[in-house]
């Protein structure tokens, strides 16, 4: 009973086992393709194998979770009807993968519905399709070049969805007005970056020239392009043959358009070479228009201070200047970058200058002797980071001072940074004067004669009083004299009255 029973169970397995086998093998599923593109339409092909005789086969596709969003099914089903055993079934289908679709691994299903001994039946199977973005290449280069050697940078934009590697930019050099000195080179471009590309390129004339290139990049993924399909009749059946090109390197074509600038359409020159460091109120520029009459603006890309950016308008055959805020902090020879926009046109410059130190000077040790005769000595000191040439000590007359030779004037010299010279200075006063003005004249490093005035003030004891406003300190020092010989007398009275204590003692 029990081995009866057994087998029973057996055949029963057997049978729902036989039963839950697939009649229908998905065999494979094709896009031609290493990887699938965003935009892009692609065919798909789904490839069944029965086990079994079926009728009324359907084959069809949809997308499984997340890829409803980024995959678009064009045609989804397609009819195979009857399919003997080992008799392959091909559905085509045409899917889109969306525009903003991120690469990655999608899933879809294919299923297949048929009928078998009159029972309807479904089968499926995810499959997974690869989509990995492709680049776009963008390029953008400047509107106007200098006639001569001008060294450009291209802005190239990767506007797709995939990284494009090995960039190479090549030129045609048959026209004699332009024409490339170099070619250009990136390793790699990612999504949505722009990197600048320099190359040199020589123009000549006053026109409108392009410069045709070959531009190439490659893919980092293999990428199949279909380029003809063929059809075959044998017998009963047909064979259908596609043949595709890797597309993995792509190569575009095209032109670069420049405005050529004539040499000196624009003649950009500053007022003087030597500034001193730190703020400058008159950083001047001198421009020339040879182009014709034209609005400028002129902008400076380093070291000013508020508005760096002013326009003029100049007729053609003249020369204006415009002037900027500047400051710059460290001496030696600097270079200012300029731009000039006029008429569409753009023209880029540096301008050199030669930061050099400030004279300041200041009298120290001031005294002032004499009752009718004044002698007024000295020392005069540069307290700045650059050295006055020629350097001239006077005094002013007035109805009420009279300089007395020799000593009206005192010639000190050269003072270098740091340095001092010492003066002496003669002059008849009436009573009612408080202060002797005198005079500092000196030259700069361009040449330039620099005057200063500075006012010595007279007290009644006939030395100076001290005056911050004119940078003497001779009042301060009679004052720390004063001061020591208070001190010597208090010590000495101290000793005295020791002295007399120990005595008595």
């Amino acid at each position: 009973m029990k081995k009866s029973f057994f087998i029973f169970l057996s055949i029963l397995s057997l049978f729902l086992i036989l039963n839950t086998l697939n009649a229908v093998e998905f065999t494979s599923i094709d896009y031609k393709n290493q990887y699938l593109e965003p935009s892009k339409t692609y065919d798909l092909w789904v490839v069944i194998t029965p086990e079994k005789e079926i009728n009324n086969t359907i084959i069809g596709i949809y997308p499984y979770g997340e890829s409803k969003d980024y995959i678009q099914i064009i045609k989804g089903k397609d009819s195979e009807g009857q399919l003997f055993p080992s008799e392959k079934g091909v559905g085509h289908f045409i899917i889109k993968i969306k525009d903003d679709a991120p690469s990655k691994d999608y899933k879809i299903v294919a299923y297949c519905n048929y009928t078998e001994d009159n029972k309807q039946y479904s089968e499926n199977r995810i499959f997974t399709i690869p989509v990995r973005g492709a680049p776009t290449i963008t390029i953008e280069n400047p509107p106007t070049i200098n006639e001569g050697v001008n060294k450009i940078y291209l802005k190239i934009t990767n506007k797709g969805t995939g990284t494009a590697q090995n960039i190479k930019m090549q030129f045609n050099n048959d026209d004699n007005h332009i024409y490339a000195l170099s070619e250009g080179y990136i390793d790699h471009i990612k999504p949505g970056e722009t990197r600048l590309m320099d190359v040199k390129i020589y123009a000549s004339g006053d026109s409108i020239v392009k410069l045709p290139y070959k531009l190439t990049h490659s893919n980092p993924y293999d990428d199949l392009q279909l380029t003809d399909k063929t059809e075959t009749e044998q017998g009963d059946s047909n064979t259908i043959t596609y043949n595709y090109k890797n597309q993995k390197i792509v190569e575009e074509t095209g032109n670069l358009i420049f405005k050529v600038i004539p040499k000196n359409v624009v003649e950009l020159e500053v007022n003087k070479y030597n500034y001193p460091v730190g703020e400058v109120n008159n950083f001047t520029l001198s421009i020339k228009n040879n182009y014709k009459d034209a609005n400028f603006i002129i902008t400076i890309g380093k070291y000013y201070l508020g508005n760096n950016q002013k326009s003029l308008f100049i007729k053609h055959g003249e020369k204006e200047n415009i002037s900027f805020k500047t400051k710059i902090n460290e001496i030696g020879i600097k270079e200012i970058p300029i731009k000039i926009i006029f008429d569409g046109n753009e023209i880029n410059k540096n301008i050199s200058i030669n930061v050099i130190g400030k004279v300041q000077l200041v009298l120290t040790g001031v005294n002032v002797g004499g009752m009718n005769e004044k002698t007024i000595t000295g020392d005069l000191s540069n307290i700045g980071t650059t050295k006055a040439k020629s350097v001239l000590v006077s005094i002013k007359r007035t109805d009420d001072i009279i300089p007395v030779r020799p000593y009206e004037n005192y010639f000190v010299g050269t003072l270098n940074a740091d340095d001092y010279g010492s003066f002496e200075l003669h002059c008849q006063i009436n009573e009612n004067v408080s202060g002797v003005p005198i005079i500092i004249t000196y030259r700069d490093e361009d040449n330039n004669l620099i005057k200063m005035e500075k006012n010595i003030s007279i007290s009644e004891n006939g030395q100076i009083s001290n005056n911050e406003n004119y940078g003497s300190n001779g009042g301060f020092i009679n004052y720390i004299i004063i001061g020591i010989g208070v001190l010597f007398c208090i010590g000495v009275i101290y000793l005295i009255y020791r002295g007399f204590v120990r005595k008595n003692e």
